[in-house]
């Protein structure tokens, strides 16, 4: 997959294009502490060198009201939460490579 855009804007910015699969990460004060920036850079190498079926789109959003279950990521329209860099590359190939 090649990264085509980034767009910069208020509640989130985008990597890749509207497409099937839909990953927000969680920024919230909460998450950014727990490391929500370095599951978003794991994500977008991932994303860089994996071949994923379809299209990607990787977005920062603002609270998810799970503070305290941080850092929380939504992929399509599941809320996954205690995600960490430690465990985001199995949760990547589980919900979005569909390897369960």
């Amino acid at each position: 997959m090649e990264l085509t855009s980034l767009l910069f804007s208020s509640q989130t910015f985008v990597i890749g294009g509207v497409g099937m699969t839909s990953i927000h990460v969680c920024i919230g004060s909460g998450c950014h502490l727990k490391g929500a920036y370095q599951i978003i850079d794991t994500l977008k190498q991932l994303l860089a060198t994996t071949k994923v079926p379809g299209e990607v789109k990787l977005a920062a959003s603002f609270c998810q009201s799970c503070c305290t279950e941080g850092v929380v990521v939504k992929i399509n329209d599941e809320l996954i939460k205690n995600v960490s860099p430690d465990n985001i590359t199995a949760i990547f190939e589980a919900k979005v490579l569909n390897k369960e």
